[in-house]
């Protein structure tokens, strides 16, 4: 990877939003510029989300990363992988706070991910290069994450997630706390849907929502940024007006119900037949059309997925 620095406390390079924590580390680790001077949003949440987890928090990356908005996140995998890869796929600014070394790399499927991070907005630890991960170091790295953002969303998140860690260090600096809510049946809607029966966070319904949770905090997106279009919301479906609902009204039902099956991310095609109630023959046929039809991509090895822009 590229060139690393130690800062100390105090010296040119010193993260200044770092220095409001209680105990503001000594001395930190950087690699990448770490130069951006518009908002940034930290966007966290469950390892083991779900798959519409993973696509909501992708596709609202990219939509605030479109506007000028920096995406910081700590890279794990689930939900924070998802929001570093939709900055960089939107081609915007991405950051990561790690709870190891900047010479590890964590989770090791991460190494592209974490030189792509690393050449956008960076990466950043308290860690030196002789220091030792342990349970403590990432669930400090949190309290990092919460001061440099100035707002905080959770997307997903289990009762007793380490989220919570974030979210507490984002309360005490005073930063906004914003929530996808999700169905109280499913598992990961514990910690949004606690967070707002406790009035403290906001209800994230798509990017807009983002925006304005920074525009409370003061923080605006560059003026003539575009406005970005609604992420589909929980449960995986889209607007009434959007390309893929018009679609789905021209086509038959087998293939409307594939469609909306259909993740922006590759999966198996029994999975997405498996989600539609749909059997293998029944998916693949109505795959068909909806390729030629352009709603739909197959990918070298049988994966599948929705079609870009749909």
């Amino acid at each position: 990877m590229g060139t690393t620095r130690a800062v100390a406390r105090g010296e040119a390079g010193y993260l200044a939003r770092l220095a409001e924590l209680d105990r503001p580390p000594e001395r930190i680790f950087l690699e990448g510029p770490w130069d951006h001077g518009g908002p940034m949003v930290a966007i966290v949440g469950a390892r083991d989300a779900t798959g519409d987890g993973i696509d909501l928090a992708h596709d609202m990356a990219a939509a605030v990363s479109a506007m000028g908005v920096a995406v910081i996140s700590g890279l794990a995998m689930g939900i924070d992988a998802a929001a570093h890869r939709g900055a960089l796929m939107a081609g915007g600014r991405t950051g990561a706070v790690l709870g190891t070394p900047l010479s590890c790399v964590y989770p090791v499927a991460h190494r592209d991910l974490q030189r792509d991070v690393a050449r956008s907005l960076g990466l950043l630890t308290e860690l030196d290069g002789f220091a030792s991960a342990t349970r403590s170091s990432f669930a400090s790295r949190n309290r990092l994450l919460a001061a440099l953002a100035d707002a905080v969303v959770v997307v997903q998140g289990r009762a007793g997630s380490g989220t919570l860690l974030t979210v507490a260090a984002a309360r005490a600096l005073g930063r906004p706390v914003g929530v996808v809510p999700w169905d109280p049946r499913e598992p990961m809607a514990d910690v949004p849907l606690s967070l707002l029966h406790a009035g403290h966070a906001s209800v994230i319904r798509h990017a807009g929502d983002i925006v304005a949770l920074l525009a409370a905090a003061g923080a605006r997106p560059p003026a003539g940024a575009e406005s970005p279009a609604p992420a589909a919301p929980p449960g995986g479906s889209a607007d009434a007006t959007s390309p893929s609902s018009t679609a789905a009204a021209r086509l038959g039902a087998e293939e409307a119900v594939m469609l909306a099956a259909l993740r922006r991310r590759a999966e198996p095609l029994e999975v997405a037949a498996n989600r539609a109630g749909l059997s293998i023959a029944a998916a693949g046929a109505a795959l068909v059309s909806l390729e030629l039809s352009g709603c739909a991509e197959r990918l070298p090895g049988g994966a599948v997925r929705r079609a870009r822009g749909r």
